[in-house]
């Protein structure tokens, strides 16, 4: 479910906080500002910066959710969110069939992938163990597979989303930390 609207640049409109009634758990608030992601370079820096992010503020347990449809770029973020945090270049990859990588990084840093859950996707995941991801640096594609009650409040919730001139990136979140990725994150484009 897409944040909150914004105005064209960027402000908060509604703030969106409160149940959610698709997942089953809260919609934390709109973060200011939209990233546009014209090319997959473009996608892969937005990761990077990111990933350094994760790195500054020191964290050794946080959660990134990814939403968006088939091709919007969530495993190029991914990919250059590794790069950031220190996993070597063309280590990650798309965990679509394995579910979870780990990738060695200063912090432990998993990459799920949601997508493949069937129907009864809260006892795949758990019988998986990948709820042990979530004490961790985690990132998961596709987090909508999962009622929102698996997800810890402090988390950084990321929206791909591809319209008609180029993909952009919108977030929400309800924490210090998911502030200060994002803000990185959108970079010098900002413009806060």
């Amino acid at each position: 479910m897409p944040p909150a609207a914004s105005d064209t640049k960027g402000k908060i409109i509604s703030k969106g906080t409160g149940p959610d009634a698709r997942t089953g758990g809260t919609v934390p608030p709109r973060l200011p500002g939209r990233l546009a992601l014209p090319v997959p370079e473009a996608t892969r820096a937005a990761g990077r910066r990111a990933g350094k992010a994760l790195l500054e503020l020191g964290l050794a347990k946080f959660l990134i959710t990814l939403e968006g449809p088939l091709g919007a770029g969530k495993t190029t973020f991914c990919q250059g969110l590794a790069e950031g945090a220190g996993v070597p270049p063309g280590l990650a990859a798309s965990p679509t069939f394995s579910l979870c990588h780990q990738y060695p990084a200063a912090a432990a840093l998993f990459h799920l992938d949601l997508y493949r859950l069937g129907p009864d996707a809260a006892a795949e995941f758990e019988g998986a163990g990948l709820e042990e991801c979530l004490d961790r640096l985690c990132l998961v594609e596709w987090p909508d597979r999962l009622a929102g009650s698996y997800w810890p409040p402090e988390r950084l919730e990321l929206y791909f989303i591809n319209p008609g001139r180029g993909r952009v990136l919108e977030a929400a979140g309800d924490d210090p930390a998911a502030l200060a990725i994002w803000t990185r994150t959108l970079g010098a484009k900002a413009g806060l």
